[in-house]
């Protein structure tokens, strides 16, 4: 996929805090682009609540690996975001 993780707990503040992260390259002939992910307990329920409030789904909930579904609106100002759900931590 020639994309890149940064695990959270390989970036973690000495409270315990930290994020995960990723980077990789624009597919060929895209402009690149970032997006942030904002962790939810459910992501289907992110969505709609997304939804209600003027944004407009994308995609999802789509299970992209074993432990990880993520979802992707657009904010009513056309601002791209990411929605995840870890399914390993509510086990």
């Amino acid at each position: 996929m020639d994309y890149g993780f940064v695990q959270r707990e390989q970036n973690m503040l000495r409270d315990g805090t930290g994020i995960n992260g990723g980077i990789g390259q624009a597919p060929d002939g895209e402009p690149g682009w970032v997006t942030f992910y904002i962790e939810v307990p459910d992501v289907e329920e992110a969505l709609a609540h997304a939804e209600r409030l003027g944004g407009t789904r994308l995609s999802g909930p789509d299970q992209v690996m074993e432990d990880l579904v993520i979802g992707h609106f657009n904010d009513p100002e056309g601002h791209l975001i990411g929605v995840a759900t870890n399914t390993a931590q509510r086990n």
